[in-house]
Order: C-alpha cells, then structure tokens, then sequence
C-alpha cells in the first residue's frame, strides 16, 4: 500500500508538470505567431492599388490574378497584356504605374519608417523587363523630407532615382527615359553618367544604333509617355474600395464554379466563388464603376473559352 501511495504522490507532480510544459509551449507558441505576423507587417511591399484587367502578379513561378490590395515583395512580378495597366502603391506613398505589355520585376524594396525626428528611407531595385514604367513621388512624402535610393534596370541601361517624377520603357527596339519632374542618373557599361534634371529630358538609344545624346520631349511626346501608363475609365479598372462587381455566372454545381474560376483566375481576372441561396455565383468585384464592370462581362462573354454565356453587372451587396 505505501509504494502504490508513494507512486501516486510523485505521479501527482509529473502531471503538474506536463501541465505547466503545455501551457508553457502554447504561450511560446503564441509569441512566437506574434513575432512572425509582426515581422510579416513590418516587411517591406507594394500595394496593388488598382488594376485594368487583365493582370496578374507571379510569385514563384506561380500566377494569380492581380487584385486590389494584393502585396508585391522582393523577387514578385506585375505582369500586363495589351490593353492592361496596373497601379502599384509604395510604402512611403510614391506610386509606379505600368503601361499596357508591361513585365516588371521587384529585385529588391526595403522601406525604414520615419520617426518624430528622422525621414523615412527608402532603398530598392527594379527591373523592367519590357514595357512601359512610371515613377512618381508623394507630395506629402517630399514635403517631409523622406529619402529614397531606387534603380531600375532597363535592357541598355539603369536608371538612378533621387526622388522624382519620371517614364521609362524598353522593349526590342529601344530603352528610353524621360524626366518630367526631379532628376535621374541613365548609368551604362563603360560610358560617361547621362544626367536628366530638367522637365522634358529625354534619352533614347535604338538597338543596333550609335547612341545620340539626350535631348528634349516635344509636347507631343510627352503627352503620349504620360498616356501609355494611365489607367482608362470605363476599360475595366477595379481598385480598392469599388463598389461594382461582375457575376459571370450562378451554378448549381460546385464543380462547375470552381471551374469556371480557375479559368477566369487563369486569364488575369480575379474571380472568387461565393455560395448564394443554395447555388454557387462566380464573381469578380471592386469595380471602379458600372462601366469598368460592363466592359469586362462583355470581354468575357466574347471569348468562349472561358464559359461565360451570360452574367450581370450589380453594386455590391447586390
């Protein structure tokens, strides 16, 4: 009886014990799903802030859909087609538009917030790998002196930025910078640094050509460069906070849904599948206007590989 007595009591502790560890390993478990989360917000990115579809962004060789609100990091690329834009935000605010056959890749971004005492900085690298680029700065992020240090690569050339205002493009006929407001550094291999510090300067080298030094965009130039990378009203913009969505369907198999929106994911459109009333609707939402949403369906419904015969257009909540 004493050692069955004996056993008890030092079972008794053990358990206290076990008790204590699990509690201990779900407090550490805690932190350390904290310490993570945090670092994850902390990490440096850019926004998704608007989108004429179709897009898509590549993680990994994986694409998906561009949508508002989805977080570029280092090594991530924005991918646009003809007559495609997307609108990227920084962490301090400043704003890269790309232009329509648009590859972009973000090598490198890492933002240090600014204090009570002290701007922020901004340290990063691009690289454009065809298409059409524009970098502007925020205003409220200049008047508080905040600092950034960016490069971007173009297939002849990289260009400086020092907080500015500027357009590039590349494809296989030409690199070409402009400057509309601030100055750039066009670095190339064993050649002297072309600096652009006036509004309307503008370097372009031709493949195959003997480079020609930088000049001045004419009025016409410079509205065109301005165009190619803003979005178009009413061509299918949808942005964080649209209030319109395309129903591309509603299904009464699962199957068939979830089908349907891989395919539309597939093609650069952002589809989600939402269960209604017993059915299964397919939808692409944040529209920026009954007009952006229309076009799409119309889009959609003309190419009849994708399985849209019919739809509508409906504010949200709708």
């Amino acid at each position: 009886m004493q050692r069955t007595s004996t056993a008890t009591r030092s079972r008794g502790p053990n358990r206290r014990v076990l008790r204590w560890q699990a509690c201990a390993l779900l407090v550490v478990g805690g932190l350390v799903w904290g310490l993570t989360g945090q670092a994850h917000a902390a990490a440096s990115h850019a926004v998704v802030e608007a989108v004429q579809l179709p897009a898509w962004v590549e993680r990994g060789g994986q694409r998906r859909a561009a949508e508002p609100g989805a977080r570029l990091r280092a090594e991530d690329k924005a991918i646009t087609v003809d007559g495609s834009r997307m609108l990227l935000r920084m962490d301090d605010k400043s704003v890269i538009k790309l232009g329509e056959q648009t590859e972009f890749l973000i090598q490198s971004i890492d933002t240090r917030p600014g204090s009570a005492t002290a701007p922020s900085e901004q340290a990063s690298a691009f690289k454009l790998l065809s298409g059409v680029f524009r970098y502007a700065t925020d205003y409220t992020s200049k008047a508080l002196g905040n600092k950034r240090e960016l490069n971007l690569e173009l297939a002849t050339a990289t260009v400086g930025i020092r907080g500015t205002d500027f357009w590039a493009m590349t494809d296989a006929a030409h690199d070409a910078v402009c400057v509309f407001e601030g100055k750039v550094a066009v670095e190339r291999d064993d050649k002297p640094q072309i600096n652009l510090d006036k509004p309307g300067a503008f370097w372009v080298v031709f493949t195959g050509q003997p480079e020609k030094p930088a000049g001045q965009a004419t009025p016409e130039q410079l509205a065109k460069f301005i165009g190619q990378a803003e979005m178009q009203p009413g061509s299918g913009i949808v942005l964080q906070g649209g209030r319109w969505r395309v129903v591309a369907a509603t299904l009464a198999s699962v199957a068939d849904a979830a089908g349907l929106r891989t395919r539309l994911q597939a093609a650069g459109y952002p589809a989600d599948k939402v269960a209604r009333g017993g059915r299964h609707e397919v939808r692409i939402n944040q529209f920026a206007t009954r007009e952006d949403a229309g076009a799409v369906l119309s889009r959609l419904q003309a190419d009849a590989s994708l399985g849209v015969t019919a739809g509508r257009v409906a504010l949200a909540g709708r």
